[in-house]
């Protein structure tokens, strides 16, 4: 999976003057292609792809979760203070055991949730390396509201008997919320059924439990909170009938088709989707900045593949965000750009996770499009970002 991505603000976008007749000079950034036979794009493809139907249900559960995550707010929505995030942790997953088993019981989640469909998590904490507050939204999709209500109850039952001195407790505002707690720990879990969804929001304080220190109705406070913004935007979401599953597009308005298809040897936790702009802010370190980038630049859509893909309001827009997702910070030193292709960025990673963190990261504009690739060799970086750039250019 990618390394933290750094937003920064570099005006550099690529801009030429056109006389408009009769009146002032205006302002239009201008795109025209490089020669794309010159560029070195390795074995990395360069023509774009057709994407269709779901090839099977489990395709299909993927791009119903895919679809839900539009509408499910990040943390920063809820409650400013978190703003720190762990990207491999935001993803849309069939498995509860992958995506939910370190923070609720699951042990039996098939047999008491046997009609799940695909889920969204969603998480942030108040200070990084677990050092202050974390929270933790995932909706669940049932066929019904009637089987995610039994769902709601079932799991919050099956997590309750996990710890002996667990406590119920009442969501204030939320009498069919499902929750509880332990007295002696800052941490809460609650469990609330709207409509065909199941929202479960756990809080976890890893400062106050250090300090030994619980406050009840800071937790109850939060959770309704969260709830508060949740319920709402989620309520945006029409289901898909659990029989139309297998009819639905991988593909929105052509944009995973334009996005480089992932290489067998990368890892990956999340499966190629397509989201709106600002569902981009989940996958992200940055999310405060990244929806500034979004709302500057007018990102309406966002892909990630083998590379991210975010189309932009217009063509200096996005070369915009191609400055800002190749800019440079006290974590990352300026790599060399592709052969051929110098309106590119690319940046080699100098902080402290060098151990963990992928090295060097590039990005490039086309059009509408920027699009940003990541590897641990610069030569790798380099060819992906040409082949995307050629993927951008051939698709028009």
């Amino acid at each position: 999976m990618r390394a933290t991505k750094i937003v920064c603000v570099l005006a550099t976008t690529l801009l030429t003057t056109v006389a408009a007749c009769g009146g002032p000079d205006e302002i239009v950034a201008t795109d025209t292609p490089v020669d794309l036979a010159t560029l070195d794009v390795g074995n990395y493809p360069t023509q774009p792809r057709q994407v269709g139907t779901v090839a099977n249900l489990d395709q299909g559960r993927f791009i119903e979760a895919e679809r839900l995550g539009d509408f499910v707010p990040i943390p920063a929505d809820i409650d400013p203070r978190f703003v720190y995030t762990n990207p491999t942790i935001a993803s849309v997953f069939l498995d509860a055991e992958a995506s939910l088993g370190k923070i609720m019981a699951v042990d039996r989640f098939a047999e008491i949730a046997p009609d799940f469909i695909g889920g969204f998590v969603s998480s942030a904490e108040t200070e990084p390396k677990n050092m202050g507050l974390d929270m933790v939204n995932a909706v669940m999709i049932f066929p019904s509201a009637q089987r995610a209500a039994t769902a709601a109850i079932e799991l919050e039952k099956l997590d309750f008997g996990y710890a002996p001195n667990n406590q119920r407790i009442e969501i204030p505002g939320y009498p069919a919320a499902t929750a509880h707690w332990q007295p002696d720990q800052q941490s809460i879990g609650s469990w609330f059924a709207t409509g065909n969804l199941v929202i479960y929001t756990w809080f976890y304080d890893y400062l106050k439990i250090w300090l030994e220190k619980v406050d009840k109705q800071a937790l109850l406070d939060l959770t309704r909170k969260s709830l508060d913004t949740i319920v709402p935007a989620v309520a945006k979401f029409t289901p898909t009938p659990s029989t139309e599953l297998t009819t639905l597009q991988r593909d929105r308005e052509g944009m995973l088709g334009r996005t480089a298809p992932r290489p067998r040897e990368d890892s990956w936790i999340n499966p190629p989707g397509v989201y709106a702009g600002r569902t981009a802010r989940h996958f992200v370190s940055d999310p405060v900045g990244t929806t500034k980038m979004i709302d500057d630049y007018g990102i309406d859509l966002y892909a990630n593949d083998g590379a991210e893909v975010y189309r932009a309001r217009d063509i200096a827009a996005a070369q915009g965000v191609r400055d800002e997702l190749g800019g440079l910070t006290r974590k990352f030193t300026a790599a060399a750009p592709p052969k051929n292709l110098p309106t590119a960025r690319c940046k080699e990673y100098i902080g402290r996770q060098q151990r963990i963190a992928i090295r060097f990261y590039c990005a490039v504009s086309y059009d509408r499009y920027a699009a940003y690739v990541w590897s641990n060799q610069l030569l790798d970086a380099q060819q992906r970002i040409s082949a995307q750039y050629a993927l951008l250019v051939n698709a028009r």
